[in-house]
């Protein structure tokens, strides 16, 4: 086991490359993920998505665990860093995404659920006693600029509440900066740290925590007979929920989370470059403040210690 506060081994530049590979991936499907839940909500209800993403998630990789070799945490412990984290990846920030979606829109949704790193940074300097740096709080002043101009534009924006939707997408951004630092500790305090094991857990323990969710919502007449629900759903489950999530958590076993968490600033941009292939983009002030968020974030997160990473 690794003393407290220790940073991992430095990867091989063959390493570098696969994590960054595996890293390019998963932002592109946590892109695709805003607008195929747009399509989605137009077949169903936010949290039949939320739940189905959750519990299909877990169910599509128990099997894939014998493949590689993992297994399921054991000890109460485990499980309750399960149950913790879990409420943020996937309850927060799953229902997040889907109410974010329907009530902001894929564009804003995209930009303010992946505001994560201010949060991360914010969250490190309690927890871990990381200092900011002048650059990163201009950084968390810049985005947060641009979030209250999001906020303050509701008619820029393509869904039917902006101002209820950012509240839930920065809900959504906290549980996953949240998450993302506990999934960090326990890749580099924990030995024979099992990420794809731990991974699924949180996927079933987050999904049966939705169940209530998903019961007590008004409930969206849901079109099991749409194709197009049905391939919303399975690009959900595989790409959005397992390959973007094993995706980020196996890099953040490898790279520092400052460097990881920089990545998920380019993860709106492929949102908003689908809705501008679709003809839906936010109004010029909304479109700003997705500008700014994005500058925020990069500065924030762009000083990646290579030394250290």
């Amino acid at each position: 086991m690794q003393r407290a506060g220790a940073e991992p081994p430095p990867v091989s530049s063959v390493s570098s490359a696969r994590v960054g590979a595996i890293l390019g991936v998963a932002v592109i499907c946590a892109g695709v993920a805003y607008p195929v839940t747009a399509a989605a909500l137009r077949h169903t209800s936010a949290s039949v998505i939320t739940t189905s993403r959750a519990l299909g998630g877990g169910l599509v990789m128990l099997p894939v665990l014998r493949l590689v070799g993992a297994r399921l945490p054991r000890g109460l412990r485990a499980w309750a860093w399960v149950l913790a984290i879990s409420i943020g990846n996937v309850v927060l920030t799953l229902a997040g995404i889907a109410e974010g979606t329907r009530l902001a829109g894929a564009a804003v949704a995209s930009v303010l659920l992946n505001s994560a790193p201010f949060f991360a940074a914010l969250f490190a300097r309690i927890w871990l006693d990381e200092h900011l740096t002048g650059r990163q709080t201009a950084g968390l002043v810049v985005g947060f600029a641009g979030i209250l101009l999001i906020a303050g534009s509701p008619a820029g924006a393509s869904g039917s509440d902006v101002r209820l939707g950012v509240v839930i997408c920065l809900s959504g951004a906290l549980g996953w900066a949240a998450a993302g630092l506990g999934m960090r500790y326990l890749s580099t305090h924990e030995a024979g740290f099992d990420v794809y094991g731990a991974s699924t857990a949180q996927f079933l323990c987050g999904g049966v925590l939705l169940i209530p969710y998903l019961v007590t919502t008004r409930p969206t007449p849901t079109d099991w007979s749409s194709g197009d629900l049905w391939a919303s759903l399975a690009f959900l489950v595989l790409g959005a929920q397992v390959v973007t999530y094993i995706g980020f958590y196996v890099a953040l076993s490898h790279w520092t989370s400052a460097r990881v968490f920089s990545w998920t600033f380019l993860v709106p941009a492929v949102a908003v470059g689908i809705e501008a292939l679709q003809g839906s983009l936010p109004g010029a002030a909304a479109s700003l403040g997705l500008v700014i968020v994005i500058v925020g974030v990069g500065l924030v997160t762009s000083r990646a210690d290579r030394r250290r990473a």
